[in-house]
């Protein structure tokens, strides 16, 4: 019988072991993000980051160095497209942050404020294709949706 079949672990090795209570971590992409950004204020640490750069381009950083491989970030994710793996060793103090996730922001019709990623946009689009919706506008922001609800567009 093996191991498995009884409810025995099989053994580990030592290294596998440090692995599993690493305190250092590197979060990649494994999966389809958005750019909602609803991991960065979770990250204790300010591993992960936002950053708004030239162009109308959202990018999504990670830091190695400052990642202690807590996960929230992987728990909060709406998307789940991001993957903590343990590492024994932490990243070194010159390692330039990773762009984990970069899109255009898309920028509202009415006001031209930013107000999404182009591929949360989409994303939305997706989900409710085929869903009866009386006037859905996926180009204003909230406040301009709300406002051309209102018959207030324009004043």
């Amino acid at each position: 019988m093996s191991a498995e079949n009884t409810g025995v672990k099989k053994e580990i090795s030592r290294r596998e072991l440090l692995a599993m209570v690493s305190p250092f971590g590197k979060v990649t992409m494994a999966g389809e993000c958005t750019g909602c950004g609803l991991c960065v204020p979770e990250c204790p640490t300010g591993a992960l980051n936002i950053k708004i750069g030239e162009e109308n381009r959202l990018s999504l950083l990670f830091r190695q160095q400052r990642c202690t491989a807590c996960n929230a970030c992987v728990e909060i994710c709406p998307e789940k497209c991001l993957k903590l793996e343990k590492s024994l060793t932490p990243a070194g103090a010159e390692t330039p942050p990773a762009v984990l996730f970069e899109d255009e922001v898309a920028r509202c019709a009415g006001c031209g404020k930013p107000y999404a990623t182009l591929a949360m946009v989409a994303a939305v689009k997706r989900k409710l294709a085929g869903v009866s919706l009386p006037d859905v506008n996926y180009e204003l922001c909230p406040e301009c949706k709300t406002r051309a609800r209102q018959g207030l567009m324009g004043k």
